[in-house]
This record gives structure tokens, C-alpha cells and sequence, in this order.
């Protein structure tokens, strides 16, 4: 029996800058699915008061992570198993993971801008700019994946469309690296200014805390968004790519981090001697339920008719 000898130069696609970096994003992305899933358990099982929203949003990500996490091994198995012969830098697994992060993207972004729409005291013109920023990074993305979709049945493929379209990859990912540092500073602000000398202590290290998740969470998917820009244009493969793969994963599990350091932060303070009373600076007079609801949901009410404790 004679063997078909490998034409060397269909293997292409399967460089260390291709389907090497597809590869290896796919197993950080697959590690980062099971943390997400670790989450979404979690959050279920200790979670079970939060209004049915909440519980929406998360069964919609995991959802999208559970489709965004195995497109890409499909992509992989397409070029070295059923299309060996022809590999591809493209494939409708390709698009369709393109898709799923986009929408990850936007409804993680829309529930952060939510949070600041509630800590601002519904100031309708911060969460304006924050949800314009949003959807553009939405729309770019949109049009993206469209393009993608349409990208596939050419030969070859994945590299027009990248050559054409590179100056709205780079938009939509600043954009929504933009979007992000704004929505970190708007919340860090508007915590920031919760703090008063006179909360008592307990009060104090809640707001430390929510003020150090927020700068973190926010610095991270930013500056994911700007690692994958970086290497977009000064990379000449797919290795931004395998960055925009991990990108979806970064925004699903802050969004399941942030919901599920809920119970912790109230278990952490639930002695009746954290809970007596809280009174904030004055002029300023709120609820603690109020302002932190979506971080510590299904708070009891502050007894305000109660002095404060020195």
C-alpha cells in the first residue's frame, strides 16, 4: 500500500502563530470553562433567594460559555482530522465563537453599568455614556462576526477579512477596553465616596473591599482587551485570536465572582454586633440594602431610628 505523501505547504495554517496558539488558548479557554461552571454551581446552591433576573443573566452566560468553549475544539479537529488535507483559518465554529463573545461581552457590560446606574443614584446620563460605550463595542463586534460568517466559504479564507477589516477589530476592542475603565472608575468613584469617617468599621472594610474588586475586575478585562490589540497589530498570526478566546472567559467569570462575593462579604459581617447600625456622613442619608443591593442582595434593613456606635 503507498502512502499519499503530505504536501508540506497545505500544513501552513499549522504553525506555532496558528493553530498553535488556537490550540493552547483552547486549553487555557476549557480551564477557565470549568472555573466558570464552578461559579455558576455555586452561586446556584448559595444563591437561591436572588430574584429570578439574576438568575436569568447567569444561566444565559453559562450557556454562551458552554457554546463559546467548544467551538474552537471543533475548529481544531476540523483542521487536523476531517479537513487535514485543506486546513483553514476560518470555519463557521470560528464565527460562531465570535458571536458567543460578543454577547458575553454585552450582557456582562450591561449588568456592570446597571450596578452604576444604582450606586449613582439612577443618574441616567453616567449610565448613558457608559451604555453607548457598550454598544458600540457591541455593534463593532456584530458587524465582525457577520463578516466572519461570510468569510468561510472563501479559499483561503480568515485573511481578507482580517487585511480589510483591521481598523474596526482594533476600534471594537478599544472600545471595549474604554468601556471598562470607565465602568471601574464611575463604580470606585461613587463607593468612594460611601466611605465616611464616622461608618463603623465593618461598613468601612465592605467598601474597601467592593472598591478593590471593582478596580481589579475592570483592570483586568482591560487590559485583556488591550493585550489582544496589541498583538493584533503587531503580530502577524493568530495569536491575538487565541487572546480574544480567553477574553470571553475573563468577562464571564468576573460577572460570576463579583455575584457570588456576595454571601461571603455577608457571612463575613452577619455578628449582631457588625449589624447594629450604619449612618452615613451627612447630608447623605441611604439604606445599606440600597446602595450595595447588587452586591450583598436580600440585606435586612438598617434600624436608622438607632444611634450609631462610636
Amino acid at each position: 500500500m503507498v502512502l499519499t505523501t503530505i504536501n508540506p505547504s497545505s500544513f501552513v495554517i499549522r504553525s506555532n502563530g496558528v493553530l498553535g496558539a488556537l490550540e493552547v488558548s483552547t486549553f487555557i479557554g476549557l480551564v477557565l470553562y470549568g472555573v466558570s461552571l464552578s461559579q455558576g454551581y455555586s452561586y446556584f446552591s448559595r444563591r437561591q433567594d436572588d430574584r429570578f433576573s439574576l438568575k436569568l443573566l447567569v444561566s444565559v452566560i453559562l450557556l454562551l460559555e458552554t457554546c463559546h468553549s467548544f467551538t474552537t475544539p471543533i475548529a481544531i479537529y476540523q483542521n487536523t482530522v476531517t479537513n487535514w488535507q485543506e486546513p483553514e483559518a476560518n470555519s463557521y465554529s470560528i464565527a460562531t465563537n465570535a458571536v458567543a463573545e460578543i454577547l458575553i461581552t454585552l450582557l456582562v457590560q450591561c449588568y456592570f453599568v446597571y450596578r452604576i446606574y444604582r450606586l449613582s443614584s439612577k443618574r441616567i446620563w453616567i449610565s448613558f455614556v457608559s451604555l453607548a460605550l457598550v454598544f458600540l463595542r457591541f455593534f463593532g463586534g456584530a458587524v465582525i462576526a457577520v463578516e466572519t460568517y461570510l468569510d468561510v466559504p472563501n479559499r483561503p479564507n480568515g485573511i481578507s477579512l482580517v487585511v480589510r477589516f483591521s481598523w474596526l477589530v482594533t476600534s471594537a476592542l478599544a472600545i471595549g477596553g474604554a468601556a471598562d475603565v470607565f465602568i471601574a472608575m464611575c463604580m470606585t468613584y461613587y463607593l468612594v465616596k460611601l466611605s465616611s469617617p464616622t461608618n463603623k468599621e465593618s461598613t468601612a472594610n465592605i467598601i474597601n473591599r467592593l472598591i478593590r474588586w471593582t478596580l481589579q475586575t475592570g483592570l483586568i478585562t482591560s487590559l485583556t482587551s488591550v493585550s489582544v490589540i496589541i498583538c493584533f497589530q503587531a503580530i502577524k498570526n493568530m495569536v491575538w485570536f487565541g487572546l480574544y478566546i480567553i477574553l470571553a472567559k475573563v468577562y464571564s467569570n468576573s460577572l460570576l465572582a463579583s455575584l457570588n462575593a456576595r454571601p461571603l462579604q455577608q457571612v463575613q459581617n452577619n455578628a449582631p454586633k457588625n449589624f447594629t447600625a450604619i449612618q452615613f456622613q451627612a447630608p447623605i442619608s441611604i439604606s445599606f440594602r440600597g446602595v450595595l443591593a447588587d452586591h450583598c442582595c436580600e440585606e435586612p434593613e438598617w434600624d436608622k431610628t438607632r444611634p450609631s456606635e462610636a
